[in-house]
């Protein structure tokens, strides 16, 4: 860099405005990756919430299950009912899950159009400026559009 501005000092503004823009495509495209990502990894947190919640659905049918086996065989009726009681919590807990796991889905239909609107709103931008013929301003020039 010493030697580009030694020489030619219009050459070492080009060089400095030039990576102004580098850093600001690399944020632009970071910003992208990031988004997305976001949205692939909630909508795999919603899937594994939905799974849990069959898991516990299971559960809470095979408790039941369970507990009508041991009212047949005459055991307490505590017990058989302390049996169905578990498969009363555990069904009650999937309302909760079944919520988080729509809430997720959402957060990642969310961020899915947060990208595709930053990328409409400014690829054109990122675009022309990876494009220009002349060296683009010094960012900060930029930064109150």
């Amino acid at each position: 860099m010493h030697e580009l501005n030694s020489g030619n000092t219009r050459t070492g503004e080009v060089v400095a405005a030039s990576g102004g823009v580098i850093t600001t495509v690399v944020r632009y495209g970071i910003l992208l990756i990031q988004l997305t990502a976001a949205g692939i990894r909630l909508r795999w947190l919603g899937e594994q919430v939905r799974s849990t919640y069959r898991y516990v659905e299971g559960c809470a049918a095979s408790t039941d299950r369970l507990a009508e086996q041991l009212a047949r065989l005459t055991v307490d009726a505590d017990t058989v009912g302390e049996h169905h009681q578990a498969a009363a919590v555990m069904r009650g807990v999937l309302a909760d899950a079944e919520a988080m796991a729509e809430a997720t889905q959402d957060l990642s239909v969310m961020f899915e159009e947060t990208s595709a609107a930053h990328q409409a709103d400014y690829g054109p931008v990122a675009e022309a400026a990876n494009s220009m013929p002349v060296p683009m301003a010094d960012a900060e020039f930029y930064s109150n559009r």
